[in-house]
Order: structure tokens, then sequence, then C-alpha cells
């Protein structure tokens, strides 16, 4: 191997390194867009929670005689 293809080879591998550092980058940005998506979807869910279907029967009040 020649000192220009050496030299040629660092350069890729560096560049390979830049490419993957940017594609982790993105990657990560699009993991916490999805973190933060499903936080809010759980919080839709909360508020919008339907009873459990084992009181879906239960009077709304006790009722004292």
């Amino acid at each position: 191997m020649t000192e220009e293809e050496f030299k040629k080879a660092v350069e890729n591998f560096l560049m390979l390194q830049q490419n993957n550092d940017h594609n982790a980058a993105l990657l990560q940005a699009q993991i916490d867009d999805l973190r933060q998506q499903l936080n809010q979807l759980n919080e839709l869910k909360e508020m919008f929670r339907l009873p459990k279907p084992e009181n879906k029967d239960r009077k709304l009040f006790d009722e004292a005689d």
C-alpha cells in the first residue's frame, strides 16, 4: 500500500465515521420525537380514559335510605 492509498483509506474512514455520527444524531432526534409523541398519547389516553368494565353497572351515587 502506497502512502497515497493509505491517505485515501484514512480519508474514507473519516468520512464514514462522520456519516455514522450524522446518522446517529438523526436517529436520536427521531427517537426523542417518538418518545414525546408516546408521552402525549399516554396523557391523552388518561384524559379520555373509559371506566373499568367491572364498573359499568354500578350506581352513579351511593344512595342513603
